[in-house]
């Protein structure tokens, strides 16, 4: 084996004749076999938030929407106080208030049946305008705010609660 060249000899330390030690090669692995789990772990975890963020909370806030934007198109008026069983019976805002649809509805009060595994549920309530977590006394008076809250469910599991404020 040549090793290399002194003035006066051949030189061939003994390390470079062994190779690396014991302890190097163990610590090589376990710095690698950490490396590798750890990626592991991240590729996993990401695959499934993402599996997570592209199905359920896109879904559920997309119903929320359609019941948003049905909501800022209808009358503000009084009417039975009964909350409306179907997309079609929604005439007035109040109507909205404690209904429940399943199959979900669009904001043109269409029933969408390719949801049929999820449900909207409403709540609209008057809040202070000073202070929305206190309901108003009176629904009429200058400083109230209408609170909408769509909860938007998948089977039993709720995927997501959203909440706007209104003009009354």
């Amino acid at each position: 084996m040549f090793c290399g060249f002194r003035p006066g000899g051949w030189l061939c330390p003994h390390r470079a004749a062994s190779g690396f030690t014991f302890v190097e090669v163990l610590l090589g692995t376990l710095v690698l076999g950490t490396m590798l789990v750890t990626a592991t772990t991240a590729l996993t975890s990401a695959a499934v938030a993402q599996d997570q963020l592209v199905t359920a909370p896109v879904t559920a806030y997309g119903l929320a929407r359609e019941i948003h934007s049905l909501a800022l198109l209808l009358p503000r008026d009084t009417g039975d106080g009964q909350p409306a069983a179907t997309g079609a019976a929604v005439l007035l805002l109040e109507d909205l208030d404690g209904a429940s649809f399943n199959p979900p509805i669009a904001a043109d009060k269409r029933s969408l049946t390719h949801d049929s595994g999820w449900t909207q549920q409403i709540e609209v309530e008057p809040v202070e305008l000073d202070d929305p977590d206190v309901a108003a006394a009176d629904p009429t008076a200058s400083g109230t705010l209408l609170r909408l809250t769509v909860t938007v469910l998948e089977g039993p599991t709720a995927r997501g609660s959203y909440v706007w404020w209104m003009n009354p």
